[in-house]
């Protein structure tokens, strides 16, 4: 009986292992595909669905958990796939011409927002916190005033990334 049990309960595993990214102990990327499919509500190729499928040639590690999926990106371009504590993968998603406009047009970031100002170049980043002078969109270039611990601040021209950040460029 107890014999039994442990087959049954083997049954399973053996199910797993049997399919060729298991076997070889990469993550299923069909899988990714379905779970994205689901999260975003439409096909591969669909609009509002994945561009395309997963990349064949990545090999990710077998993932224990479940995947946790989330919008990525201004208009939600993109959906983030992580594997917690081991990989993250981001699946870009089709849009429609019209859907772009919009999402690029809308203002993301309003008159005396609190923003992350991010500057960078060769292999750094650094980053503090600012207030936006005027609201825009994303790609659109706006001032913020940097907190810099007077009680002026200092006033620079930064890019619009995203809600909540915007990007000085670096000469």
């Amino acid at each position: 009986m107890r014999r039994l049990a442990l087959i049954a309960a083997a049954a399973p595993l053996a199910a797993l292992a049997a399919t060729p990214a298991a076997a070889s102990g990469f993550h299923d990327l069909a899988a990714i595909d379905s779970a994205v499919a689901r999260f975003a509500g439409a096909e591969i190729g669909q609009s509002g669905g994945a561009q395309a499928p997963v990349d064949r040639q990545m090999r990710l590690d077998q993932c224990a958990a479940p995947l946790a999926l989330d919008w990525y990106g201004a208009g939600e371009t993109a959906v983030r796939v992580t594997c917690p504590g081991s990989w993250r993968v981001f699946v870009p998603i089709m849009r429609t011409a019209a859907s772009v406009s919009a999402a690029e047009e809308a203002p993301v970031v309003s008159r005396r927002d609190l923003l992350r100002v991010e500057a960078g170049g060769s292999g750094f980043r650094v980053s503090r916190s600012g207030e936006a002078l005027e609201e825009g969109s994303v790609g659109q270039a706006i001032r913020v005033k940097i907190n810099d611990g007077t009680r002026q601040g200092r006033v620079v021209m930064a890019r619009v990334v995203e809600a909540g950040l915007v990007r000085v460029a670096v000469r």
